[in-house]
């Protein structure tokens, strides 16, 4: 089962990333909330979008160097979306839409309960 898991993930990365979003933003909307933070789910989801950001554009700043771009341009390139791959994308947006559901629901929920007291 865990073969099947682990051939999954590596076949479809968008996927997978998307799904390890929810718990990575549930995770750090959890501690945010426990200490306080003003709109931790939101803040959450910001996070989680920016880490992979980083990971897509960091993956796509190395592979434009390689391709004989100086790092200056390698690296306004990866940070401007310019030379993304579609799959760059992809893997950069799952992830967020998760990660802002995610927190959209986890609002919502936080809504409802103040509402039912």
């Amino acid at each position: 089962m865990l073969d099947a898991l682990l051939g999954f993930m590596i076949a479809n990365p968008a996927t997978s990333h998307a799904l390890t979003a929810l718990p990575e933003t549930a995770g750090v909307a959890a501690a945010m909330i426990g200490l306080r933070a003003p709109r931790p789910e939101a803040t959450a989801a910001l996070v989680v979008s920016t880490y992979y950001f980083g990971r897509e554009a960091g993956q796509r700043e190395h592979d434009i160097k390689h391709a004989g771009w100086d790092a200056v341009q390698a690296h306004l390139g990866a940070e401007f979306l310019y030379g993304w791959s579609l799959p760059n994308l992809q893997q950069w947006l799952a992830p967020t839409c998760a990660a802002w559901a995610i927190a959209g629901a986890m609002i919502l929920l936080r809504l409802r309960s103040v509402r039912g007291r």
